[in-house]
């Protein structure tokens, strides 16, 4: 009885806190879809958050994007050119583009969208796209100040031509350019907004599928109607998304339950509790957690034998099963499953056990390492710190026991850090061994290769024969259907795994309860958005 009237107030106050909303099945062809958290910002330029992100995706549109099967395809673009040297991209738009409000939508926006990215004035946290991921003219110079935004390396020499001058070949820039900060900006409207720009649904302008027409910062509610003017307007057959915040997960379950949800994303327990349920449905991402190694300044591990010993004796299924839980998958390799594929079709990643050698489970095989390693380094005990945030203690405590079980001789003293100290570690150095996660920006294998590479700031690996490599591989000019590129990229995995640059633990996918009359949902290859010219809704 207790358990009945907790769950009848509990529904009473999920009620009261979805206001207004309907039950999916009063509302015709609209989807509900609940929210972690309000997005940070609405201002394509300025998200940097997974949750802007996702909210991104509904409104924006940009040269690419990605189709039903989540395959690259143009969106904004009709065709695109790339020079000789690899370093210049020109993007040809499609006929009859316009913003949500009707005016023309020409390459002049794309060349205003990519220097408020730059500008330092705007203050974006995404810079780092322009100058890291793919480093663009003069962006190095723009974003410091050094350098006006007009210096930027984006031109229009008409209204359907968008060019993009690179410092540096980037093959994979045609993946890099589907993330929402991409994505054009009109100069006239948004200097009429002025310092509303993006503040409310009437200061913001479409060119994706949807149009904002309820959102205020931070509310918990925001409603979205089809665009008619998106290029394809045909393949949206969703009229309206409801996306509704809901505090936390269990409410976000309760609201699902009483029909009010269409779409509710689950994780941890209450992913468990709805294992086998028709309606859980998981997507891959392209996300790796992993130790990242200090073999710059740590005598131990830069021992190759010590490194493989570590390699070989963690259990990762363990780990996953008693830790981890639904949505979670051990990884024996850098580059996670299901997020790019080859030139052939078929994924880069596709045979999770191509390292088993390298990398699985194996006490007997990682005790022969260990002795060696001791042996070539003339001692018999071994102390390394393994440094974390503090929310991953029960994750360190694992690791810690089973690498002292496996490896007699070896004590892992826990260094449990701030978020902010850990993020400084990783970029920094400071550590012996580093616990953490990386989320691709762009669905290549590069995102994660490029972690890798010998800096002078950076204590984790250091290989003069890797960094060549990649160097070979930025420099392979085919965008995303070259074989050699591909080849190049298997040949710096199979360089890292054989080293044990790195340990990979395990990767991360998203687990969504999804109700059957909603069909064709789906997220891109890294995660962060999703793809909307496949879903559908049947109304009952």
């Amino acid at each position: 009885m207790k358990k009945r009237i907790s769950l009848f107030l509990a529904v009473l106050l999920l009620i009261g806190m979805l206001g207004g909303c309907k039950k999916t099945s009063d509302q015709e062809q609209e989807v509900s879809i609940a929210l972690a958290a309000a997005p940070v910002t609405i201002d394509p330029q300025l998200m940097a958050d997974t949750n802007a992100g996702f909210v991104g995706s509904f409104f924006t549109a940009g040269l690419f994007g990605y189709n039903a099967e989540r395959e690259l395809i143009p969106v904004l673009a009709e065709s695109f050119d790339v020079s000789e040297d690899g370093k210049t991209y020109t993007f040809h738009l499609k006929e009859g583009l316009k913003w949500s409000d009707g005016r023309p939508l020409t390459a002049a926006d794309f060349v205003f969208g990519f220097q408020r990215l730059a500008d330092p004035d705007v203050g974006s946290n995404s810079v780092y796209l322009l100058t890291d991921s793919c480093t663009i003219k003069n962006a190095l110079e723009v974003t410091s100040g050094q350098m006006p935004v007009s210096e930027l390396g984006v031109s229009a020499p008409d209204d359907k031509t968008f060019v993009v001058e690179l410092e540096i070949p980037c093959p994979y820039f045609t993946a890099l350019v589907t993330m929402s900060n991409f994505t054009p900006c009109n100069e006239d409207f948004y200097h009429s907004a002025g310092d509303d720009y993006a503040n409310s649904d009437t200061t913001i302008l479409s060119c994706g599928p949807y149009i904002l027409d309820r959102y205020e910062p931070l509310a918990m509610q925001i409603h979205l109607t089809k665009n008619p003017y998106f290029v394809d307007e045909e393949d949206i057959t969703v009229t309206g998304i409801n996306l509704q915040v809901v505090a936390n997960a269990q409410q976000g379950l309760m609201s699902y339950e009483a029909g009010y949800m269409d779409m509710v994303m689950v994780s941890g327990e209450l992913a468990e509790l709805a294992e086998g349920d028709p309606e859980l449905i998981s997507f891959s991402t392209a996300c790796m957690f992993y130790l990242n190694l200090n073999v710059r300044t740590c005598p131990a591990l830069a021992n190759q034998n010590i490194r493989m010993a570590i390699q070989k004796s963690i259990d990762r299924d363990d780990i996953v099963k008693n830790l981890m839980r639904t949505g979670y998958g051990p990884l024996e390799r850098v580059s996670p499953p299901g997020y790019y594929r080859q030139s052939d079709g078929s994924d880069f990643s596709g045979d999770e056990k191509q390292y088993a050698e390298q990398a699985s489970y194996d006490p007997g095989k990682a005790g022969e390492y260990w002795q060696k390693g001791l042996s070539e380094l003339g001692v018999s005990s071994i102390t390394l710190n393994l440094s974390a945030s503090s929310g991953a203690n029960s994750i360190l405590e694992a690791i810690k026991s089973q690498l002292e079980k496996n490896l007699p001789g070896l004590t892992i003293e826990l260094k449990l850090l701030t978020a902010k100290e850990a993020n400084s570690a990783r970029l920094k150095g400071g550590y012996d061994m580093l616990y953490t996660g990386w989320v691709a920006d762009y669905a290549d294998p590069t995102a994660f290769l490029a972690l890798f590479i010998s800096t002078e700031s950076k204590e984790g690996y250091n290989n003069p024969e890797y960094d060549a490599l990649y160097e070979k591989i930025q420099n392979t000019i085919g965008v995303q259907d070259s074989f050699e590129r591909d080849e190049l990229m298997h040949k710096a995995e199979d360089m890292l795994m054989n080293d044990a640059a790195l340990i990979p633990l395990y990767t991360k996918g998203d687990a969504y309860l999804i109700r059957k009359s909603v069909q064709g949902f789906q997220i891109t290859p890294t995660g962060v958005g999703c793809i909307l010219t496949g879903l559908s809704k049947e109304v009952e």
